[in-house]
């Protein structure tokens, strides 16, 4: 994933990244490999966790990794994936840059005391 910034080049690589996570198999696979990091898992147990068709599930982590968002290492016959952090970090930090400096929309003092449980980040209406 290419540096911050609002060149074309880096917009369209941060664009990739978000269509990519823009498919619920996808969104599911990266909530299990946050679950098991830094570690991540073998490519059957994600199978096995998510229920994906060997096919269907090779096809989602070949696009997460092409955009930078799944690393994949082979070991003796297995593949593991994992997330890479940095690339999440990366897609957070784009999306607070302008929510969280200059406009304010969401206070980033609020996201990081904030201790509830929720499926939307504090401050997001």
């Amino acid at each position: 994933m290419e540096e911050l910034s609002d060149s074309t080049p880096a917009l369209e690589a941060i664009a990739a990244a978000f269509a990519a996570l823009g498919q619920p198999s996808r969104l599911k696979i990266v909530r299990l490999l946050l679950s098991a990091y830094p570690k991540g898992l073998p490519a059957g147990d994600i199978q096995a966790e998510l229920g994906i068709a060997a096919a269907t599930l090779s096809h989602h982590l070949d696009k997460l990794r092409q955009v930078g968002i799944v690393a994949a290492e082979k070991d003796r016959q297995w593949i593991w994936y994992s997330v890479r952090s940095e690339a999440l970090r990366h897609l957070m930090d784009f999306l607070f840059a302008e929510c969280c400096t200059r406009n304010r929309v969401v206070d980033p003092e609020a996201v990081v005391k904030s201790d509830r449980p929720s499926s939307t980040a504090p401050g997001c209406n």
